[in-house]
């Protein structure tokens, strides 16, 4: 709360959405409001799982199960294909130390909860509408989602993904992007 009150931004717009102030209960609403905005249902894929076998190209479909071959899905799994759980980020190599120069945001969960074991632990992300939302992983430093998958299958899994299987796992999730208040988004 102390952070968001030294955002001018913030602060005004808390009093024009809320007609108060910054508080814990507006800030939970509006999280909530956030959160249940994300809900982006009939992505192609969902119909696919549906049963609609001509939902998702299948260059899409060579995607998912390369995804799921990888092991892309131990992690990203679930409705939101992620978002559930807790991962550290480096299982099969030193994200950090290939990186660079470490911010306290490198730490992750650690900053939180002060425990050695959650140090550059992050949730999982949701890959649903990950086309949309570049750039990738907690640092912003991939650009792209070519970029953020080798990254990490580096890094998560241990393999170098050819360029051919990366495009694929491109089309699976390009098939995660769904329709917001009706409309697809793009």
């Amino acid at each position: 709360m102390k952070k968001l009150k030294q955002s001018p931004q913030y602060v005004s717009t808390f009093e024009s959405a809320y007609g108060s102030e910054i508080n814990p209960d507006n800030i939970k609403n509006a999280i909530a409001t956030f959160q249940r905005s994300l809900y982006t249902p009939n992505a192609p894929f969902d119909l696919y799982l549906k049963g609609n076998k001509n939902a998702i190209s299948p260059q899409a479909k060579q995607g998912y199960d390369l995804f799921k071959s990888y092991g892309c899905i131990s992690c990203h799994q679930g409705m939101l294909v992620g978002g559930n759980m807790f991962q550290s980020l480096g299982i099969f190599g030193d994200y950090f130390a290939d990186h660079g120069s470490i911010t306290k945001s490198d730490y992750g969960r650690y900053n939180v909860t002060g425990q050695e074991e959650d140090r550059y632990v992050f949730k999982v992300p949701s890959l649903r509408n990950i086309v949309l939302t570049s750039p990738y992983f907690h640092d912003g430093n991939p650009q792209t989602l070519d970029q953020a998958i080798k990254l990490m299958g580096k890094y998560q899994l241990g393999v170098d993904i050819p360029q051919k299987d990366v495009d694929l796992i491109m089309s699976f999730l390009r098939s995660l992007t769904g329709e917001y208040q009706g409309q697809p988004l793009s």
